[in-house]
């Protein structure tokens, strides 16, 4: 007899058209109805559910690069009237971004005001969390969370084409830990792999994308927000990845990470197998974000990745009048490439492009959008721009 196959996954996309506290918690109740049958096939009564937000930078909820507060608010409310007995909020950004600055600039604080949650600290104690064959330091609080919801930000991204549910968990790696990550696995290609690792850690029970606004561009950090009105939710990550890249108009098997989960059996990837519920299928499918100017580097093996962006200096530069030497890239680089302009007080922080491996780090942690990456495409769109202007 032929082995059945697995049911369809699925996954439920609900307009959205604001972040007004009623109108995202009914299209939340509506995503989770059409999602799971409800949060309370979820979440049960006297659980301790873990909120893990986009939290990536002190940055306010209109740029749009983490998950907005009414998005979190919304959750919480409804985890408690399922039964929670504690709901909590943890996510650790990159960068050493004080965490009363982080909660409050993101909106965090008064979404766990507002709703009755705790905000839970990554600076505590940790324990090892063993994935792909090393150990990596997770609030030792973790063991106390019974159900881990994802609440990730749809978002582009350089290295890994966008980050949504399968990358959102990373957050969970506490500290410099994470930019130690990005030392060891240089490359998009390794870093896929690893992220996809570490998702098999820790998989969360539910994921709800914020797509209300998107971010399209430069990002995770420094693209621009994109209106799209939309709620995606599902049990199956790579599902849900799957239906967001609809809205890069991207083959969700062409992107490494959601390749490598479906080959190791972590969801569905193929749109044939996702039954997509919910009125918001059509808005993701009717957009098109405008993605990385660094995408292409997700193509290339990793010794080709070091060669080809060297010789064509794909490296991030600081611009001079946006730095505030704040010493958050400093403290993040995993290479130690980023020194401080000894005796310089207006001048930016200094980057030792031989040490840099281009892992964005810097780029993703710094709170007023002074660093970007140097592409060899920016000549020529410079030049296409100008002769556009002429037309």
């Amino acid at each position: 007899m032929a082995p059945l196959s697995p049911p369809p996954a699925c996954v439920a996309a609900i307009a959205c058209d604001s972040y007004e506290s009623a109108t995202v918690e009914a299209a939340l109740r509506q995503a989770l109805a059409a999602a799971v049958g409800g949060l309370e096939g979820v979440v049960k009564p006297g659980m301790t559910v873990l909120l893990k937000p986009n939290l990536l930078s002190a940055r306010p909820p209109e740029q749009a690069v983490t998950t907005h507060p009414a998005v979190v608010a919304a959750m919480a409310r409804l985890c408690r009237e399922a039964g929670a007995a504690r709901v909590w909020i943890g996510d650790s950004p990159a960068g050493l971004h004080p965490e009363a600055v982080l909660w409050e600039r993101t909106g965090m604080a008064a979404a766990a005001a507002a709703s009755g949650a705790e905000l839970k600290s990554f600076a505590g104690a940790v324990v090892p969390r063993p994935v792909a064959g090393t150990h990596l330091p997770v609030p030792a609080w973790l063991a106390e969370v019974d159900v881990l919801i994802n609440l990730p930000k749809l978002k582009t991204h350089g290295l890994t084409v966008l980050t949504c549910a399968l990358k959102n968990p990373f957050g969970l790696v506490c500290g410099e830990a994470k930019a130690m990550c990005h030392a060891k696995y240089p490359s998009p290609r390794s870093m896929a792999g690893f992220l996809v690792e570490w998702f098999a850690a820790v998989r969360p029970a539910l994921t709800v994308v914020d797509a209300v606004v998107a971010l399209e561009g430069d990002g995770p950090a420094n693209g621009a927000p994109r209106p799209l009105g939309v709620l995606v939710a599902g049990t199956d990550a790579v599902a849900v990845d799957a239906v967001c890249a609809r809205a890069l108009r991207v083959r969700p098997a062409a992107v490494p990470m959601l390749r490598l989960a479906a080959a190791r059996g972590l969801g569905e990837v193929r749109h044939e197998r996702i039954t997509v519920r919910g009125d918001g299928a059509e808005r993701l499918a009717a957009v098109r974000l405008k993605p990385s100017k660094a995408r292409w580097l997700q193509w290339l093996p990793e010794p080709v990745f070091q060669l080809a962006t060297r010789l064509l200096r794909c490296r991030p530069e600081i611009a001079a009048g946006l730095c505030v030497q704040c010493g958050i890239c400093i403290g993040v680089c995993p290479r130690q490439a980023i020194h401080a302009r000894a005796g310089a007080a207006k001048a930016p922080e200094r980057i030792d492009n031989g040490a840099c491996i281009l892992c964005m780090c810097c780029v993703e942690s710094c709170p007023r959008h002074a660093i970007r990456i140097r592409s060899p495409l920016d000549l020529w769109n410079r030049l296409v721009g100008g002769q556009r202007g002429r037309l």
